[in-house]
């Protein structure tokens, strides 16, 4: 089986998905694949692709060992119609729970064959200057790897002549899934008098969390705690308050130091 079609969907904040899935893309060939950004919330409101014939790599950050609830609606709505999807998460270098399972889960639900899935390691969302956690990953080992597992899957599609001989693969999680991060509006970020109005947060922001005419303050009830905001802000004028999400960082940087590891999984094929 070819992959002359082959699609990228992501929901990628800080853009460390986007950054690995590009590198799986290029190790099965692929320079310059159909790009999905889900991340802003204009495109999660257009109709979703239906896929027909292709390999789709789908992948989402992990928030609290669990699919991000935004990017999790939204694969609920794509149509595989037989396609054979490729499912990745990243997350933090605590551990990514239920979350790729959950993924997995949702791609066949949604009319895929999931040949492979995938978890990879990127900063931290709450990783600052003060309490680092994964720092600057994805680095050039995990991008490595990422390739690598972009290869194994070429290899894998060359042995394959239709999607009804892949008997699937099995990724670590339990079901049902742990409780993921609960709703409900919380008040974590600061805005120092370094702003200086450039609109940078608002524009990275994937849920229009930023109000611009109120000194772009944060809308507490829409954000997800992505800090997406806070990594693009060239100031560094967005800050974490004092308080419990402040201290979850620092409890990331003195329990989730040890470097972990890519994990990959590959499916059978049929012959």
């Amino acid at each position: 089986m070819k992959t002359e079609n082959l699609s990228l969907v992501y929901f990628s904040p800080t853009s460390t998905t986007g950054i690995v899935l590009e590198e799986i893309a290029r190790g099965l060939g692929q320079e310059s694949p159909k790009i999905f950004d889900i991340t802003r919330p204009d495109i999660r409101n257009q109709v979703a692709p239906i896929f027909e014939n292709e390999v789709v790599l789908i992948g989402a950050p992990v928030y609290s060992g669990r699919v991000s609830k935004d990017a999790a609606a939204y694969f609920k709505t794509l149509k595989g119609s037989g396609s054979l999807a490729i499912v990745v998460v990243v997350y933090g270098n605590r551990d990514f729970d239920d979350a790729l399972l959950e993924l997995k889960n949702i791609a066949v639900d949604s009319g895929f064959g999931v040949l492979a899935g995938g978890a990879f390691i990127g900063e931290h969302s709450f990783s600052d200057n003060e309490f680092l956690t994964a720092p600057n990953r994805p680095d050039e080992v995990d991008l490595e790897k990422a390739f690598l597992f972009g290869r194994q899957i070429a290899s894998l599609l060359e042995g394959l002549e239709t999607p009804a001989n892949i008997s699937g693969v099995e990724v670590p999680g339990n079901f049902p899934y742990k409780e993921g991060m609960g709703d409900g509006a919380f008040a974590f970020i600061d805005v120092t008098e370094d702003c200086d109005d450039c609109g940078i947060c608002a524009a990275a922001c994937p849920k229009e969390a930023i109000d611009e005419a109120d000194h772009y303050s944060t809308i507490d009830a829409r954000c997800i705690f992505c800090c997406a905001c806070i990594k693009a802000c060239p100031q560094q004028a967005r800050i974490m308050k004092v308080g419990p999400m402040k201290d979850k960082a620092k409890w990331l940087s003195e329990n989730c130091a040890e470097r972990k590891e890519p994990q990959t999984y590959l499916g059978l094929v049929n012959t």
